[in-house]
Parts: structure tokens; sequence; C-alpha cells
């Protein structure tokens, strides 16, 4: 039985089925009922005429450095140096790693992340709460969602080189499974280029992306639901995926609920990376 539903959702008419039958019905539930709050509001948010970003109907956008960005890049970095050995420190630590194993494998095994937001000033994290609540940036996941947003996470991550170590975690393939459709926020603090992990995804929109998937997940434990980049490869081809990468400021947004993406691993030089998350009240995570 299993067989043949895995053959059934390779075919042509199953992947018709979800582009005009399964995602249209679960698109209305989820935007009038389930979150029929977050409706009435988008409703009277778009009232006023703002400023926004468009994905022009993609699920992801680069945008370039703004002052406001680059401005919030400078204070993280300034405020950083007072921590950052420190952090380093604590994350190649054997507590760290042990700390790290009980709600994450792939992060237990040879660290190579930590969060700094927390260790940021009051003032700081305060500006930057208020550069992620920003009418521009609200109004774009609004305008992409078609509800009204929840920003549900801010985070500051400083990643590392980690030498021989294998790839693992968000370095593979995957999309993040909490929800039906969000909006993520990804800017860079740090200059970003291939000595220190661009992020990666694909280019083109996958239509109802949230209920297509391929076969090729890795079993491992703690890396359910990604894929190598090998058997990537082999359904999407070089051109079919975007690079991001550039200097401080610089950002992309992104649906990570529907379509593939991997964050690169560090091999030279280490990264800090600002990070949004736009949901709605649904969402697991």
């Amino acid at each position: 039985m299993i067989s043949i539903l895995k053959h059934v959702k390779r075919t042509k008419s199953w992947s018709i089925i979800i582009d005009y039958l399964i995602y249209p019905i679960y698109h209305f539930i989820w935007s009038y009922i389930i979150n029929f709050n977050g409706k009435l509001l988008y409703f009277l948010w778009s009232l006023k005429n703002k400023e926004f970003f468009s994905l022009n109907d993609n699920d992801k956008l680069i945008v370039d450095p703004s002052a406001d960005s680059k401005k919030i890049s400078n204070k993280i970095l300034e405020e950083s140096k007072l921590f950052i050995e420190n952090s380093k420190k604590e994350m190649l630590s054997k507590e760290y790693s042990v700390s790290m194993s009980k709600t994450s494998l792939a992060d237990g095994e040879k660290p190579y992340r930590i969060s700094i937001y927390e260790k940021l000033s009051d003032n700081l994290k305060k500006e930057i709460v208020q550069f992620a609540s920003s009418e521009k940036l609200v109004t774009t996941a609004s305008e992409y969602m078609k509800v009204f947003p929840i920003l549900t996470r801010v985070q500051v991550y400083y990643n590392i080189p980690r030498k021989e170590a294998p790839l693992r975690g968000a370095m593979f393939w995957h999309k993040d499974g909490f929800g039906f459709k969000n909006l993520d926020f990804f800017m860079c603090v740090t200059d970003v280029d291939d000595s220190n992990g661009p992020f990666y995804c694909l280019e083109k929109k996958i239509n109802a992306g949230i209920f297509k998937s391929f076969d090729y997940f890795l079993k491992k434990t703690g890396e359910r639901n990604k894929v190598n980049l090998e058997n990537f490869d082999k359904k999407f081809k070089a051109n079919e995926i975007l690079e991001f990468k550039g200097e401080s400021g610089k950002a992309i947004f992104l649906d990570s609920f529907s379509t593939f993406h991997r964050g690169g691993f560090c091999k030279e030089k280490e990264r800090i990376m600002l990070r949004f998350c736009y949901q709605t009240h649904d969402a697991i995570c």
C-alpha cells in the first residue's frame, strides 16, 4: 500500500491535484478560518498605502543593504567585539556540545554556531526588534502571507569554521516543517562570501511547495527530512539554485516552509547572521 502511494505521488496527475485542488482548499481554510483574526488585521493594515518589498509571486527575494540594515549590522559587529572570543570558547567547550546534543544531535556534533543575541545590550536588542517591527518589513511579510504576521523569532547567530567536521543539520537541504506559510528574513551582519558560508535556496518558486517533496531523505537520527547535496543534485540543476552572499546589511526574504534551502558552512572565516521569523499563531515553532 505504501509503495503504491509513493508511486502515485510521483505522477503528474498527483501534482495537478495538489496544485488545483488540495492547495487552494487548504489555503482558503488557513487564511479565512485558522487565521481569521489575522486576515481581518491584514485588511485593516492594507487600508493605508505602505511601502514594502514585493516578492513578485515568488517565495524569496534578495534585497540590497539599506541605511537601516547597515546601521544595525555595524552596531551588532561593534558590540560583539566585547564577547565574541568568549562565545567562541563556550562553543568549543565539551559542556556546550553536551548541552546542544540534548536538543539537536546535529548541533551537538562539533558545534559550529551559537546564539549571541542574548549577550547584546538591552538598548541594541530594542533597536533590533524595532527594525524587525518596522512598517516596511511587517508590510512585506503581510503582503506575502496575506494575513497579518506575528514576529515569532529574533536571532543573531555566530558561526565558526570546524575543520574536518562533516556536513550536518541545516547544512543539508531541507524545508522548515513548522507550518503552512511564513516569511523569514536573513541578513548578513559580517560580509558573507565563499569562505564563510553563503546561503542557498531554489531560485524559482515551486507551486504548492509545502505539499511537495521527493524520496531522497536522510534516515539518520537528527537528520530526518533533510537531503544531502549529492541526492539534491539529482533532482535540481546548478542553475536552478540561488546563492545568497554579499556585504554587511544585504538580506534575503524566504518562505522557509515552502522552499528547500540550506546554510553554507564556514571554511576559513567566521560569520554573523541576523534572522527574523514572521509567522502565524498556528505555526508549531
